[in-house]
């Protein structure tokens, strides 16, 4: 039988969910502005950057 999941912390779901709202923040701000080039280079910083701070974060906790 398969060993459960541990329970997230609430701090590391919080964290996530502000690191989706500032993407979804910074995304909404580059449409409004950019032409589709623009806006696929302003999608594929923002995805950079999240997985970047995601990294950080793991390897923090290792």
């Amino acid at each position: 039988m398969a060993e459960p999941t541990p329970p997230v912390p609430p701090a590391e779901t919080f964290s996530e969910r502000l690191i989706r709202r500032e993407a979804k923040r910074l995304a909404a701000l580059d449409l409004s502005t950019s032409s589709p080039m623009g806006l696929e280079n302003a999608l594929a910083r923002i995805s950079a950057e999240v997985t970047a701070e995601a990294a950080e974060a793991k390897a923090k906790d290792a």
